[in-house]
Formats: structure tokens, C-alpha cells, sequence
């Protein structure tokens, strides 16, 4: 039996602006199917199906990791609930780079299929359409914010600063201070921060002294304290010092 689900299920945010008629058959008139995938690499291409038009996956829960390689030197993006990808899409006419493209399921992942006949079935939902370009946007603006974090020297600038960026849509207020709940080894760090990972485990030894940063019993990172300058308007930062 093929799994199945509607994009208001998938993400409440798709009903804003709608009323609650319009809510109801969009429920309804959005219902896609599902992809499950297990945690491990993927093969993103082995995800496209013969004779369906393909325009991309909305990301229902799960994390994904995509990690781009060009001459040797590696970088990751983390993916979760509410992206919206297309994961085989790659334009060699549009750069000079050669670029190597590889995915790895972090956690157990679902992927609603957006293929050319949801789309078709959107249209009496534009609120719907706008929402899903508008996801694309915040992702091009969390890559942003990842470059300009990466610009700065020093490596355990750089990783204190990445942590606290994946605190502000992954993380968790405690008492004892932020938690990042996603499962980052030295190595993944160190394609967030662009740096070799022995660099990366020495720079987490100085912030863990310093008490900015320590590792739970289950794996997750913990940020404490104040949020550097740059980042001083965090709004989990708020919440835990309000």
C-alpha cells in the first residue's frame, strides 16, 4: 500500500491565510505520496521515477546531510522538516566548478513528492505555492549566514558561532543551557566550519574549558552562556536568559 499525505498534515504553516473551507480541500486536493528512507547514504538519483515529473521532495520529518566536494575540500548542509529539495538537480551550464554531490540520511527521513501534478492541483492555493518558494529562500539564507560565519580565522570562532546558528532551528532551552539536537560527530563539524577535523576537536577542547560548549551522554552539543556578539539577538538566547 502507497503512503500518503497532505501537505497541511505535513506542515501546518501550509494552512495560513486560508480559510477554514479552503482548508478542508486543500487537505484533501494536496495529499501526495511518501518516500521513507533509512538512515545511511543515499542515492538521491535512484529516487527519481520512471515516467513521474519530478519537481522536488518537501522534507516531513527526518535530517538529512549534503555534502559538497570541489578538489578535494568538502561541505555540509543540514536538512530538515519543512526544506524543500531537488536532490538530482545540478546544472553543469551554469558554473565552471566541478562539483561532487553525495546525501547521507542522518535520521530516519519522510519525503512528501512534490511532482508535476501536485503542483497542477496547487493552483486553486497560490498561499500554498508562495509558501513552498518561500523555503527555498530560507534555505539560500541559512547558507548565507553559514558562509559569512565561515569567513572568520579562527576555528573555534567559527564552530561556536555554527552551533549557535543550528540552535536557533534545532534547539532545545534547558536550564543548563541550549541543546543542538542533531547527531554531529568531529567530522561532521568540521564540513560545517570548513576545517580539518583535528583543528575542530582542538578548538572544541578551548570552548568546553572556556564553558561555552559541552557534548551530552547521548551525543547532542550544548551551547551555555551569552550568544557571541554577532549573534546577541538570538532568540533562544533570549529565552534562556529572560
Amino acid at each position: 500500500m502507497v503512503s500518503t499525505i497532505s501537505l497541511i498534515e505535513a506542515d501546518p504553516d501550509f494552512a495560513d491565510g486560508l480559510s477554514p473551507e479552503a482548508i478542508e480541500r486543500a487537505r484533501s486536493e494536496t495529499r501526495t505520496r511518501l518516500q521513507r528512507l533509512s538512515p545511511g547514504p543515499w542515492d538521491a538519483t535512484a529516487a527519481m521515477e520512471p515516467e513521474v515529473h519530478h519537481r522536488g521532495f518537501l522534507i516531513v520529518d527526518g535530517l538529512l546531510a549534503r555534502d559538497v566536494e570541489v578538489l578535494g575540500r568538502a561541505c555540509t548542509e543540514l536538512l530538515g522538516p519543512g526544506d524543500v529539495m531537488r536532490p538530482w538537480q545540478w546544472d553543469p551550464e551554469g558554473s565552471h566548478v566541478q562539483a561532487e554531490v553525495g546525501w547521507e540520511v542522518l535520521d530516519p527521513t519522510r519525503l512528501a513528492v512534490l511532482d508535476h501534478s501536485l503542483i497542477q492541483r496547487l493552483t486553486p492555493f497560490p498561499t500554498i505555492g508562495a509558501e513552498l518558494f518561500s523555503r527555498g529562500i530560507r534555505r539560500a539564507h541559512a547558507l548565507a549566514v553559514a558562509l559569512a560565519i565561515n569567513h572568520h580565522q579562527r576555528v573555534d570562532e567559527r564552530l561556536c558561532l555554527t552551533l549557535w546558528h543550528l540552535a536557533e532551528r534545532w534547539g532545545r532551552v534547558t536550564p543548563d543551557g541550549i541543546v543542538v539536537e542533531l547527531p554531529l560527530n568531529h567530522q561532521r563539524l568540521s564540513m560545517l566550519v570548513g576545517a580539518h577535523r583535528p583543528s575542530v576537536t582542538t578548538a572544541i577542547g578551548d570552548l568546553a574549558r572556556a564553558g561555552k560548549v559541552s557534548r551530552r551522554d547521548d551525543g547532542c552539543w550544548m551551547v551555555h552562556g551569552e550568544p557571541p556578539d554577532q549573534l546577541r539577538h538570538h532568540r533562544l538566547a533570549a529565552a534562556l536568559t529572560g
